[in-house]
């Protein structure tokens, strides 16, 4: 096992050499269409969150596994797909239905709201988890990190492609 030390007069700390996992997630974009008024609970699409995770085995160890799981969404990569690389790009596409109803109360319900945003920051979370082998010795490290969600508004189909009175 590696261990760095770092002397300083009366004070000594080790740091041993850890198996580390980082995720760096992009907001989500969901686009709603203009609401009926009144509404205080809105439904949000399907949406997709961009990430970048960040696997390191310490001690000549190798990645085994890396599992992903947003709401009821789940990924695994396997050894093969991590080998490649020390960051892993992915995509996680997160159904409508697995995404609770939202408040955005007088958000999206008239035509002057059109190409509005808002942002809902912590929405929904992810949690990876990466497995690493050293020949018979395995270990699991985990981490968490909120997702957050940019709302934008549209006016709806219909809408968009009626002709516009000047």
């Amino acid at each position: 096992m590696l261990t760095h030390f770092i002397l300083l007069p009366g004070l000594y700390f080790v740091f041993t050499e850890v198996d580390r996992l980082r995720i760096h997630a992009e907001p989500a974009v969901a686009v709603l269409a203009m609401q009926q008024g009144g509404r205080n609970l809105v439904r949000l699409p399907d949406i997709e969150f961009p990430l970048g995770i960040s696997t390191y085995c310490a001690n000549s160890g190798q990645p085994e596994s890396l599992s992903i799981t947003i709401a009821d969404t789940h990924r695994t990569l396997r050894a093969e797909e991590l080998q490649a690389a020390k960051t892993v790009d992915v995509a996680m596409r997160i159904p409508a239905r697995q995404i609770a109803p939202l408040a955005l109360q007088e958000f999206c319900i008239d035509a002057s709201s059109e190409g509005e945003s808002i942002f809902i920051t912590a929405a929904l979370a992810v949690q990876a988890s990466l497995r690493c082998s050293r020949g018979e010795e395995q270990s699991i490290v985990f981490a968490a990190a909120p997702l957050d969600i940019r709302v934008d508004c549209i006016r709806s189909t219909a809408e968009a492609t009626a002709p516009v009175d000047d």
